[in-house]
């Protein structure tokens, strides 16, 4: 019986799979659920799986994200994704096996019976992990764009994005605070923010609130939790966004061991 477990930050789909998974597929179990990143880093480094289904676009750490933090990979990988045409394409170029949400119930047993035929295959499966192992390579190296084009009343002003500090919500607004202590007014959501900017560099600590990790001079616990800038501002962490805040930032900084 082949072990699964799976990744996904919507619970609906989660419970989804899961179900086509233990009623519909023969052969295998599902051994763990998780709704991100650092869930499924902490599961797999406790227990085995022969597959992990895989969501890539996951607040916070991405999947990619998280198949790299890993300091093994012992298992195969399907990415179960309703992720854009474009990274299709680079998984596809990569011969790794993906299935689109909504998952389509025969699209599904066929992947499991592939999953069956690839570890039966021990050529195979170390070839699949080579190539996994360069196409993870090989997406690190690529580079997010130097500037966001940021949409106001009177145009567009392009921003080189390292120069954000924070983003502060304002209803269906965003302030921006840069580097130079300018602010600017954006008609866009936080959310649209959240969406497009790089989750290595980032990360959401409020509802109302996004930092540039690099621009971060303290975290304090008192009053709940409050960021400070380096520009002097100063923001509230939330419970919900405290795991990975802290989880972002002891990947972005050095920090002694306890």
């Amino acid at each position: 019986m082949l072990r699964a477990l799976l990744v996904d930050d919507e619970v609906n789909n989660l419970e989804s799979l899961a179900f086509l998974l233990e009623n519909d597929c023969v052969g295998i179990k599902v051994a763990g659920k998780t709704t991100n990143a650092r869930e499924a880093r902490i599961w797999l480094s406790a227990n085995q799986v022969d597959v992990v289904f895989l969501d890539i676009n996951m607040p916070g750490e991405d999947g990619f994200q998280l198949l790299n933090s890993l300091p093994t990979r012992d298992f195969k990988i399907i990415f179960v994704t309703a992720y854009n045409e474009y990274a299709m394409q680079a998984i596809k170029a990569s011969a790794l096996d993906y299935i689109l949400k909504p998952v389509n119930i025969d699209e599904l047993q066929l992947s499991i019976e592939k999953l069956k035929d690839s570890l039966q295959n021990s050529s195979a499966l170390q070839q699949e992990k080579q190539v996994l192992e360069q196409f993870l390579s090989q997406l690190g190296k690529s580079k997010q764009p130097q500037k966001i084009a940021l949409p106001h009343l009177g145009g567009i002003s392009f921003i080189e994005v390292e120069q954000i500090v924070s983003l502060q919500a304002d209803s269906n607004y965003t302030i921006i605070h840069l580097h130079s202590m300018q602010k600017m007014v954006i008609s866009k959501t936080l959310k649209d923010f959240e969406d497009l900017l790089d989750a290595n560099h980032f990360a959401r600590i409020h509802k109302s609130y996004i930092v540039n990790l690099s621009y971060i001079k303290e975290y304090s616990t008192i009053d709940g939790g409050i960021v400070k800038m380096t520009d002097g501002n100063q923001w509230s962490v939330s419970r919900r966004q405290l795991d990975n805040f802290l989880e972002k930032m002891k990947l972005a900084s050095l920090m002694f061991e306890k």
